[in-house]
């Protein structure tokens, strides 16, 4: 039976946890004091979307500390943390290495671009896989995630050029739960993709606290959103990367003609932080367009902006 470890049992750790246990895989999360004690007392559920799968207590187990795994029982460790736990996961799972199994692969599940980074100190290139993921999950209870909005499969694949073949255990078992799964030789191209569905709509949708519908709903939003679409394809095209679409107006076709309405009910993970008063990810989202933008001498004043007012947020409620 293989082994899969998810640090960060939020919304997107939850769901795939029970979609992985209904198809037979063993799950083990490394959770937070409450969120252990909710799993222990009263299992994991994941709803809404693609269907409800239940994992009764007992059938899943949660640890306080990575110390507690046998040696060498790990098969997948599936990082669903922020970003912002970055540093410290890597360290982490590197200090405890003796969990993993031999040919055991670190799968990151975020939003942003260069969230390998924190963990290449650690690990080598054919240990670290990503995934793209434009799927809306929403916890409703510490054990609790609601599927809420889908626009495409979760690609699972490697920055690296690294056989993904490795992957199709994931990809197979989430798709057979009822998510659209499947593995990808172009993870780059799909983690721009995703990039520029999340800089365009995730802080914006936070700042104006509205669904993704409601963004493009409103003429003044919607030119706001293009110009953020102008400046990622700018830095983008400066820094050699590239993704499905080559211009900016062959996206917004896509981006407005099928994206948002498939998401248009979501509230943006953003939102979710600010309401809760956590700290954000813009730092791996407009943050990074706007780093990437400084490189290479480009101007992208929309992103800055929305990376100003989201701090601002903030720092409102971390003075409150």
């Amino acid at each position: 039976m293989i082994q899969v470890l998810i640090i960060g049992a939020g919304s997107i750790g939850i769901a795939l946890g029970a979609s992985l246990h209904s198809q037979g895989m063993r799950i083990t999360y490394l959770a937070r004091e409450h969120t252990k004690k909710a799993i222990d007392l009263n299992g994991i559920k994941r709803t809404g979307l693609f269907g409800e799968i239940t994992a009764a207590a007992g059938e899943i187990t949660a640890v306080s500390s990575l110390s507690e795994l046998p040696a060498h029982s790990v098969g997948y460790a599936l990082v669903c943390t922020k970003t912002t736990a970055n540093d410290a996961v890597a360290a982490t799972l590197s200090e405890h290495r003796g969990c993993l199994s031999e040919n055991a692969k670190i799968v990151i599940l975020q939003n942003g671009w260069g969230n390998d980074q924190p963990f290449l100190p650690y690990f080598s290139e054919d240990q670290i896989y990503q995934a793209r993921v434009i799927t809306g999950f929403a916890r409703t209870a510490p054990n609790i995630s609601n599927i809420t909005v889908h626009t495409a499969p979760i690609l699972f694949g490697s920055l690296y050029g690294k056989d993904t073949a490795c992957m199709e255990p994931l990809a197979r078992a989430i798709a057979a739960s009822g998510i659209p799964s499947e593995t990808t030789t172009q993870l780059s191209e799909a983690l721009w993709a995703k990039m520029l569905y999340n800089t365009t709509l995730n802080p914006l949708g936070a700042i104006l606290h509205v669904p993704y519908g409601k963004l493009a709903d409103v003429p003044a939003s919607r030119q706001i959103m293009n110009r953020l679409i102008n400046e990622t394809f700018l830095v983008m095209e400066h820094c050699g990367y590239r993704s499905f679409w080559d211009t900016p107006d062959e996206y917004r076709a896509e981006f407005y003609g099928r994206l948002i309405p498939d998401t248009r009910a979501h509230r943006s993970s953003t939102l979710q932080d600010i309401e809760k008063k956590q700290k954000t990810e813009i730092e791996t989202l407009n943050g990074c367009i706007v780093r990437l933008a400084t490189q290479h001498g480009l101007d992208v004043p929309t992103h800055r902006m929305i990376c100003e007012l989201i701090t601002a947020l903030e720092g409102n409620y971390n003075q409150s």
